[in-house]
């Protein structure tokens, strides 16, 4: 990586806009915590937005089109930060993409819902993947202070040592968001040295 990425502060634009639409519906649909396949956030996108993402002869069908166009925005320009790639298909909200929605949740719901969103992942669920995560040999292995081993964590965070860049992604955002709903400071520091541990040793990782 040649730079700091400067991922997305600012607020929601005050103007509705695709861009943040489809942040919204990946949030809705669960992106917090896990993939979501692209296509789903494309529809859940029009059904927030039906006039914005719809045909202009038949406005009750949603335009891939512009639905794909707006995520190629979000991810090298708008929102760059807050989306994570989990291969072609699929994209899930990253720690910071989380944050954002959340700390502007009322902004968004206001301009696209008028509902209450569909829950995120339980903080049971978190707590269920820390309580593994702190049991593993990889964890006790850094609080001693002996340092980090890709075999162990593989297996603290179910993968292999042979997975791809994109696995060994979507399960240090895993920790991130456990570490962030549970407040969990020794959690979180421990998820960002493994992301800068795996920077070194998993191609295309960083």
């Amino acid at each position: 990586m040649t730079g700091q990425v400067r991922v997305r502060a600012a607020p929601p634009s005050p103007e509705p806009n695709n861009q943040d639409v489809f942040i919204w519906a990946l949030y809705l649909l669960g992106g917090a915590d896990r993939d979501i396949d692209v296509e789903a956030v494309y529809l859940k996108s029009f059904e927030l937005a039906p006039a914005r993402l719809g045909w202009r002869t038949r406005p009750d069908l949603p335009d891939y089109k512009k639905t794909a166009k707006a995520l190629q925005s979000v991810e090298a320009k708008t929102h760059v930060g807050l989306v994570q790639k989990s291969g072609a298909y699929f994209r899930r909200l990253t720690a910071e993409g989380a944050r954002w929605v959340e700390q502007y949740r009322v902004a968004l719901e206001a301009a696209y819902s008028g509902k209450a969103p569909v829950a995120a992942a339980s903080t049971n669920e978190h707590q269920k993947r820390r309580r593994s995560l702190k049991e593993s040999r990889a964890f006790e292995a850094w609080v001693s202070g002996d340092g980090l081993e890709l075999l162990d964590l593989a297996d603290a965070l179910d993968c292999t040592g042979a997975s791809p860049a994109s696995v060994w992604r979507a399960r240090v955002t895993e920790v991130r968001r456990a570490a962030d709903v549970l407040q969990d400071e020794e959690l979180a520091t421990f998820s960002e040295q493994v992301h800068q541990f795996l920077s070194t040793q998993v191609g295309g990782y960083a």
